[in-house]
């Protein structure tokens, strides 16, 4: 697969159902980016191949190397939809999705929710008050949050979990910090929600998570 820059078409390609290459991926963009998404606050979820109809393939219609794109603008925290052209550099289609649809996170949002909730300090006064001031150890581990009411239309939100390790190389997931849930906007780009309820004690170390057959009564 090459890309013939000069004249702005895409050359060789094997089958119209071979992926987008490198190439293409990267043109498709920059046609969006010299277009509808020329912002900066503009984020690339995914560019694929949009595939040719199955009776242009079966009557050897010469198909049009097309992308779809799905966007979000985090500027005005919509998303939205686009069919890029590759051979005639154009985009053919831009449609806004509905307030409340969004696209699948991206694995950086991830860690930019966890960076964000480490820092906050709300979350970390909050913690301090549960006895955990080593931020070092404490583990947040974003999820996506579904949807939990009206209230949250339009907005790109990350739940994250909170954990905490006894010390570097132990495994966080053994001492959860329970009833504790940190709420990060994508789009806003702050923590917008803490839910800090009734403090149950941190599993001590060597702890176990179920008791033990031989805690359990016996039946009679």
């Amino acid at each position: 697969m090459t890309l013939d820059i000069e004249s702005s078409t895409v050359v060789g390609v094997a089958h119209p159902l071979d992926p987008l290459s490198r190439e293409e991926i990267s043109r498709a963009v920059g046609i969006l980016k010299a277009g509808p998404a020329a912002a900066e606050s503009f984020r690339f979820i995914s560019v694929e191949l949009r595939e040719p109809s199955k009776a242009d393939l079966r009557n050897g219609v010469q198909v049009v190397r097309e992308a779809d794109a799905v966007l979000v603008d985090r500027a005005v925290a919509r998303s939205y939809e686009a069919v890029v052209n590759l051979e005639t550099g154009t985009v053919d289609a831009w449609k806004q999705l509905a307030e409340n649809v969004q696209p699948p996170f991206m694995l950086d949002e991830f860690a930019e929710c966890e960076e964000a909730c480490r820092k906050d300090p709300n979350v970390i006064a909050a913690l301090a008050k549960r006895g955990l001031t080593d931020l070092d150890l404490v583990c947040f581990e974003p999820w996506s949050v579904g949807y939990f009411g009206e209230d949250n239309e339009g907005r790109r939100l990350m739940r994250a979990l909170v954990f905490v390790r006894d010390e570097a190389d132990d495994s966080p997931y053994a001492h959860p910090i329970e009833n504790f849930i940190v709420f990060y906007d994508l789009n806003a780009g702050e923590v917008v929600k803490l839910e800090d309820d009734q403090k149950i004690p941190v599993p001590p170390p060597g702890a176990t998570t179920c008791p033990s057959t031989s805690a359990r009564p016996a039946r009679t």
